[in-house]
């Protein structure tokens, strides 16, 4: 008895002083939280939040369903960059087009707790503080900063979005770049409505469900009636979930956190027939196809035809022609940096000379119909923006096409009006989707890959003379391919001009260059070849050069630094590098110590490394080979791929040691 007396006891004890550490409810503030200096769970985090929750629940009004969402958060500043979760920014849906649903922004409350001579001061934000700008043509956002926060500050502010989309319950993403304590959200969705609900992600929230009753009061031609329904009432809760931080190559970490998504099934209103709402990829195509600012720009007419005549491309390649209209395409219209989908601004574009990708696309389209090419869209989701969902087909998710065009009759290539520095089939990397819908294609067929897309490669050869005086020169030459190419485009046309190029070049290396010359690079092509002559200073003494006879190495720092890792590992495209170099050996000296042969690879050969050096006839020969292979590597092979990039690194770094032979050195004495 005393042993269960003592039992409860400690439970309560527990329960008081968790209570007491922190509270869940708005507006009141616990002591702990003030005076918190790190989060014991995660002593890295620059802020955690206290408490994050949102209620969801349908109401009914004179125009039918709506969704209302009340939404708080209480975050504690632990570090100065945690300063910049005081800058809040909420979208809500707020299309152009005339009829179409609304959200609606209310109640915005903002606090700012500090401890200032052993007294809790609340600054409550003015609103003031609040602004409303427009994102696109579907969306604005509300933006606010709450005042006098710093290290130490609890920060806690809350609001309500009212919906007319009752059909769209929102994913919501639990899992932030900053630990939550504890995160809850309920939803009440009435008997009305079917959802498919699924929860994602390796930390995945516990779920509640129990049946409640919902009224709603319906007005009708002056008759008033109180309905009552059945509803499912559910709550998604989070206790002590830890940060998904950003990391290097991974392209939308949002896809691998703790996150509840929903996909209305069906509705069935009372005295209403049952509709479904489960949709294929086939219907979002035909309703796509019927919608004027998509299927209905797929039917403009080539707006420079005179000038694509012009062209003369009568005995051209399908390539050639491509190439010509795309370039004739991107003299008319600039590419404004901005993607899109719609084509409702087409003509815009047109009449002032610059748009977004998809109003050059649906201009390039047309454009490449009337010179006898098949050209249709290929629509995606933007690698930054997450993948099209195989299982659950939404028209949401879909934000962007490029152009596919048929090369052959089994073949297509690729082509996008945000291409400054690519070519056909080099696409910029965030259009690489590895999920791409062919536009009006039914079934497997539809869908394409285009991560893997043109062959992106670096082949350099370098010859050199190591000296005595303790420098090499030599030349090198470099041919870059695909990606490499575009690189390469982007990083000289981002300098002032070539001699800034060349500095810049010379202090990565630390090199001195002269004669140089490049090819290709104010072409549309997919290869750009460079040239230059080199000295470089090595290290010597009386009786020994070192050198690292990669002179020019692939890697040198090792960007997968951490230990472990909860997110994939995603590298932009597969690529090959090449280099071989010849190195003569000066009069006089001999190898004393050189780096030993290797091939290092991942168990599934997605990359793969490959060293090899060599001596004959007073010269050393080097080749060195990397391929990477596979673009995707989960969180549990991570610890394998940051092994292999460790050694090869050391690879990269390893020095060769020449010593002057006693012939040599007795010749210098006699001198």
């Amino acid at each position: 008895m005393k042993r269960i007396l003592a039992l409860f006891f400690f439970i309560s004890s527990f329960t008081m002083v968790f209570s007491q550490e922190y509270s869940f409810n708005y507006g009141k503030i616990e002591p702990n939280e003030l005076s918190m200096k790190s989060y014991p769970k995660d002593t890295t985090a620059s802020a955690v939040y206290i408490y994050k929750t949102m209620n969801a629940s349908y109401q009914f009004n004179s125009g039918g369903f709506n969704i209302e969402y009340e939404y708080a958060s209480k975050i504690k500043v632990l570090k100065s960059d945690g300063t910049s979760y005081a800058n809040i920014n909420i979208p809500f849906y707020a299309s152009e087009v005339s009829g179409s649903p609304k959200e609606m922004i209310t109640r915005i409350e903002a606090i700012a707790y500090n401890m200032e001579d052993g007294k809790v001061v609340k600054t409550k934000m003015s609103k003031n503080y609040i602004f409303e700008e427009r994102i696109n043509k579907q969306w604005k956002q509300i933006k606010f900063s709450i005042p006098a926060v710093k290290v130490g500050t609890v920060i806690e502010y809350k609001y309500k979005i009212t919906s007319e989309r009752y059909y769209q319950l929102p994913d919501w993403i639990i899992q932030q770049n900053i630990p939550i304590i504890y995160g809850n959200y309920e939803v009440r969705i009435p008997e009305y409505f079917n959802f498919d609900i699924e929860s994602r992600g390796s930390e995945s929230p516990k779920t509640e469900e129990k049946p409640i009753t919902q009224t709603f009061i319906i007005t009708s031609k002056g008759n008033t009636e109180t309905v009552s329904a059945n509803a499912r009432q559910l709550n998604f809760i989070v206790n002590d979930l830890s940060a998904i931080k950003d990391e290097p190559n991974i392209w939308y970490p949002d896809d691998y956190k703790a996150q509840i998504n929903f996909e209305l099934r069906s509705t069935q209103f009372p005295y209403s027939m049952f509709q479904s709402y489960t949709t294929t990829w086939e219907k979002i195509d035909e309703r796509l196809k019927e919608d004027n600012d998509f299927g209905g720009a797929l039917k403009l007419k080539n707006p420079y035809k005179e000038e694509t005549t012009a062209l003369n491309l009568s005995g051209a390649t399908s390539i050639e022609k491509i190439r010509k209209i795309f370039l004739l395409a991107k003299s008319k219209i600039a590419w404004n940096d901005e993607y899109g989908f719609w084509g409702y601004n087409v003509k815009k574009a047109i009449k002032n000379g610059t748009g977004n990708n998809a109003e050059i696309n649906f201009v390039l389209i047309s454009m490449l119909k009337d010179a006898g090419l098949n050209a249709f869209p290929m629509i995606m989701s933007r690698r930054s923006l997450g993948k099209l969902p195989y299982t659950h087909p939404s028209q949401e998710k879909i934000n962007t096409f490029v152009v596919g065009v048929n090369d052959t009759d089994s073949t297509a290539v690729y082509i996008d009006g945000s291409i400054k520095h690519g070519d056909i089939n080099i696409l910029p990397p965030v259009l690489m989707s590895d999920r791409v819908r062919k536009f009006g294609i039914k079934g497997e067929e539809a869908w394409g890959d285009l991560s893997k897309i043109g062959k992106t490669s670096v082949n350099t050869i370098i010859q050199g003379d190591i000296k005595p005086d303790g420098t090499i020169s030599g030349k090198r030459v470099s041919y870059y391919l695909g990606q490499f190419a575009a690189n390469y485009r982007h990083a000289f046309k981002e300098e002032k001009d070539s001699t800034s190029f060349i500095e810049k070049s010379e202090n990565e290396y630390a090199i001195s260059i002269k004669d140089y010359t490049h090819k290709g690079v104010n072409e549309l092509s997919p290869l750009v070849q460079m040239n230059y002559e080199f000295t470089k200073k090595i290290t010597c003494n009386d009786e020994h050069i070192y050198l690292s006879p990669m002179i020019f190495p692939h890697l040198t720092q090792n960007q997968f630094t951490k230990e472990d890792r909860k997110l994939p590992v995603e590298f932009d495209y597969p690529y090959n590098i090449r280099i071989t170099s010849i190195l003569n050996i000066p009069e006089g000296y001999q190898i004393e110590e050189m780096p030993k042969p290797i091939r290092i690879n991942l168990e599934n050969k997605g990359c793969t490394c490959s060293y090899n050096i060599a001596t004959s006839d007073n010269q050393i020969s080097i080749a060195y080979t990397f391929a990477m292979n596979t673009t995707f590597y989960s969180k549990e092979e991570y610890p394998l791929l940051r092994s292999l990039w460790a050694k090869i690194i050391d690879k990269n770094n390893e020095q060769i040691v020449l010593k002057k032979t006693n012939k040599a050195a007795v010749a210098q004495q006699v001198k």
